[in-house]
């Protein structure tokens, strides 16, 4: 009987200790999203997921990153086909998306930039709605079609234009983005 008190008391440390350090490194635990799917008319595959965790504690989303079936993350900021998934574990408010989506564009475009996308930018942040733990965002950039931003699968908004999703998917994957740990997880750095 006493073996077998150790024996779970070794467990539970070992198990606990586990998800510690499982939630520390930011791997997403179990798929997000498919390895493939097909969005407005473009074939994706999943080049990687992670999890955004503030202050290496508090986990904040899983993300996934898809690209156009074939496509190698050399060519992220491309003409492709890219896509972002973004599924909650807190609640936030639009404001707050807002927020800091607009302080990390700043950082990763500058000012000529930023203005020439400010009115497709108006835009989308009038699109985005609060969020509760389980909703999930995703962002998909079609050549011909622009940026759709999709709250649990519904659309809110379709924005045209290379040049915005290359500077908005900056926040995630730019110079500066919102964690290069997370960044470079998604990219298979």
């Amino acid at each position: 009987m006493k073996r077998t008190f150790l024996f779970r008391i070794c467990m539970t440390v070992a198990l606990f200790f586990g998800l510690v350090s499982q939630s520390y490194l930011g791997a997403a635990p179990v798929p997000i999203t498919p390895t493939s799917l097909e969005e407005d008319g473009a074939r994706f595959e999943r080049v990687n997921q992670a999890t955004f965790n503030w202050k290496s504690m508090f986990k904040v989303y899983d993300i996934a990153l898809h690209l156009e079936a074939g496509e190698s993350t050399k060519k992220l900021f491309a003409d492709i086909p890219m896509r972002l998934h973004l599924k909650y574990h807190r609640a936030f408010t639009s404001a707050e998306i807002i927020k800091g989506g607009n302080a990390l564009l700043a950082k990763n475009t500058d000012a000529t930039t930023l203005k020439s996308l400010e009115g497709r930018l108006n835009q989308l942040n009038a699109a985005y709605r609060d969020v509760k733990p389980g909703d999930a965002y995703t962002l998909t950039y079609v050549p011909e079609v622009g940026t759709t931003l999709r709250l649990n699968g519904k659309s809110l908004v379709t924005l045209p234009g290379h040049d915005f999703a290359a500077a908005y998917f900056r926040i995630w994957l730019g110079n500066e983005p919102i964690s290069k740990p997370l960044r470079d997880k998604l990219l298979k750095r």
